[in-house]
């Protein structure tokens, strides 16, 4: 499966030469697959917009868009009553939703979670009263926590929101368990499938009601992504973007809305990456996801032991367990963890991501930030300085190899036993880079 995927022999500029980029930053963006690519450039030639055009790469591109959209369905077991809508990605839909579900909550409540990303907290905190529930000391959620919750609102929550997996720890909820504990208390269930979606079988017959994931995490890099639910429900009123595509007739005084889920999809869509979206599930069926999960399996064990071996390493969560996904987080002692990057790419080769990943409140609380502190780091922000917090992410998917995490021990193990970095910061970069660096495009 690795030779399939784009970029994993690429070489980059490090300070004794050149280095194979060792990719360790896969829940942000995974790299595209080779048959993504050769689907596209097969596909491009023929490209047009879609729908209403009567020309032949019109119909073309009509077919390859809604073949995408059967795809979805079918690798996601999307229900009759379901809709699939394209969007750019996780957030838009997550945006969108919450402002298509203004009728249904009402004055009621959102039960929203502390280890949310920012993409599935501030469309529910910013629109509705929200009740945000605590993670435990480890960061995981108490679902007898959640269920005591439901009951003790008596009925005013109308829908809870939560991640499919962390994109912070890796920790994966049981959504199948949550929606059945959320439709006890009429509530409904959205879930952020972002990190879940790449990772594991998704059945959306069991009770999940919406939703959202996003391409480019899917080996598909564009611009794409989908929000998927109930069609009662995202008919109802208005189109949350209106114009082109999302009616069936206009006149001055009327208009005439499309059906789902054209109306909900305003303006042009991302034809390309649609196509790109369902080739890749294309290429996750042949191969099997039950395969795709064992692999990373092995590769997440690895890169625990690795990380835990460390003295000065502490691991964000605590312990690991089984069925946690290959994203770990951690500090190191002594060290910002922004130069420790630094080091792991311009010396190493070794790309992974620094600060709190869009999950600030939730990094906060695995870190232990007093209220003081937290003050400190929000006058950073403010003034766009270094915000004094943060932790390394590494994330992996099933390409890397057990190579590459033993490279990451040998680099991490240089790095820990420095006295002295000879590094400064970069204000365009945003990052520490060695004395006298200068970036340069490869191209």
């Amino acid at each position: 499966m690795r030779p399939k995927v784009i970029g994993i022999d690429t070489k980059v500029k490090v300070l004794s030469g050149e280095r194979t980029y060792v990719f360790f930053d896969n829940a942000a963006s995974t790299p595209a697959l080779e048959r993504v690519k050769e689907k596209l450039e097969q596909v491009l030639p023929f490209y047009s917009n879609v729908e209403r055009g009567i020309g032949y790469k019109s119909f073309v591109s009509t077919e390859l868009f809604e073949r995408a959209r059967e795809k979805v369905k079918e690798f996601l077991n999307v229900p009759e009553s379901h809709t699939v809508i394209f969007t750019k990605n996780t957030t838009e839909a997550i945006n969108k939703l919450a402002r298509k579900l203004k009728n249904y909550i009402g004055d009621g409540k959102v039960l929203t979670t502390e280890m949310e990303h920012h993409s599935n907290l501030l469309p529910w905190t910013q629109n509705y009263d929200t009740v945000v529930l605590p993670v435990d000391g480890n960061g995981r959620l108490d679902l007898n926590l959640m269920e005591d919750t439901l009951k003790r609102e008596g009925g005013k929550v109308k829908l809870v929101a939560v991640s499919g997996a962390s994109n912070v720890t890796g920790y994966p909820n049981p959504i199948y368990e949550i929606g059945e504990i959320a439709h006890r208390y009429g509530a409904l269930l959205a879930v952020d499938g972002a990190q879940l979606v790449p990772h594991r079988r998704v059945d959306l017959s069991r009770g999940i009601d919406f939703l959202a994931f996003s391409a480019h995490k899917f080996y598909a890099p564009f611009g794409s992504g989908a929000l998927i639910g109930r069609k009662d429900l995202l008919s109802q009123g208005k189109p949350e973007s209106v114009g082109g595509g999302t009616v069936k007739f206009v006149s001055l005084d009327e208009v005439i809305w499309a059906d789902l889920p054209e109306r909900e999809e305003a303006g042009t869509p991302v034809i390309l990456g649609a196509v790109a979206l369902a080739e890749a599930m294309e290429v996750f069926q042949q191969w099997g996801m039950d395969e795709l999960e064992r692999v990373e399996e092995e590769l997440h064990r690895e890169l625990y032991r690795v990380l835990s071996s460390f003295e000065r390493i502490e691991i964000l969560g605590g312990e690991r367990r089984e069925d946690d996904f290959p994203v770990i987080s951690f500090v190191t002692a002594g060290v910002s963890p922004y130069l420790i990057s630094s080091v792991l790419s311009f010396e190493y080769a070794i790309g992974v991501r620094t600060g709190c990943f869009c999950a600030q409140p939730y990094v906060k609380k695995l870190l232990g930030v007093s209220s003081e502190d937290t003050e400190k780091v929000r006058q950073n922000l403010i003034k766009g300085r270094l915000p004094g917090l943060g932790a390394i992410r590494t994330s992996l998917s099933f390409y890397n190899t057990l190579e590459e995490i033993r490279l990451l021990r040998d680099a991490l193990d240089d790095a820990l036993h420095r006295k002295d970095f000879d590094y400064d910061y970069d204000e365009h970069l945003k990052a520490f880079v060695p004395r006298g660096f200068q970036f340069t495009l490869p191209f």
